[in-house]
């Protein structure tokens, strides 16, 4: 029997870098709508949803015709949003976490990271070369360690690996051995509601990486290694950027 597929959008006003994030335009569109559109255009997911606390968000979502669902504003993360809505609908077995500052997400982020799930991971997130040393030494660019299976060792802001003997050179960089974390996430459904369960963890504290609290209570993310970049928009100067891009 085939597993339905459910792709939330979680999405709220509150954002410490970039005011009203998920209004702010992007090609004359919404930032959540201009991810909403995209991602609907995949068909990757049998069912679409966008999960906000805000009447403001869902009326611009509605009005483009995207399917919403009002979720507590008590919610820390994301994530919780997104296993609020995972609940109310107990029918599909798979839920995708789709970040609502990621206008540049690809069809292939979605589809490789639910089918490492189908496949019996508990959670898929994709990650591509890292290929640029400055992005390596970025700590706002999150970089994921990989063991030979697949399962993902650890996640962190700091330059991983580490070269004992100096920077790693281009070619290294071009190698699914650095590696940079893209934004979305295929849940197993229990996974998903189990990890909301779960108590902040000390390293997720420490490097501020939610995903951290599920390695560190042995749950098993594997990582599907592509070569699409996805940029996401959490500052004015990403915003500019995005907005070059999309005009290119």
């Amino acid at each position: 029997m085939r597993r339905k597929i459910l792709g939330v959008i979680p999405a709220r006003l509150g954002s410490e870098r970039l005011a009203r994030k998920p209004l702010q335009l992007l090609g004359g569109r919404p930032l959540i709508e201009v991810v909403w559109r995209r991602v609907a255009a995949f068909n990757a997911v049998d069912a679409l949803i966008v999960a906000t606390d805000s009447e403001e968000i869902a009326e611009v979502c509605r009005s483009a015709g995207a399917s919403v669902e009002l979720t507590s504003p008590a919610h820390r993360s994301g994530t919780e949003r997104v296993a609020e809505v995972a609940q109310r609908h107990s029918d599909f077995a798979v839920v995708v976490n789709i970040q609502g500052d990621e206008p540049f997400v690809a069809d292939t982020h979605i589809r490789a990271s639910v089918q490492l799930v189908l496949d019996g991971w508990e959670i898929g997130t994709p990650a591509t070369p890292i290929t640029e040393l400055a992005a390596w030494r970025d700590p706002a660019v999150v970089k994921v360690v990989r063991g030979d299976d697949g399962r993902a060792l650890y996640f962190s802001r700091a330059p991983i690996p580490y070269q004992r003997d100096g920077d790693p050179s281009d070619a290294a960089l071009q190698s699914t051995a650095y590696l940079r974390h893209i934004g979305v996430y295929a849940y197993a459904r229990d996974a998903l509601l189990r990890y909301v369960r779960l108590p902040e963890s000390e390293l997720e504290r420490i490097e501020k990486l939610e995903q951290l609290r599920a390695l560190a209570a042995g749950m098993r993310i594997a990582i599907a290694v592509t070569d699409q970049l996805a940029i996401g928009v959490d500052t004015p100067e990403d915003l500019a950027s995005a907005e070059a891009r999309l005009r290119a």
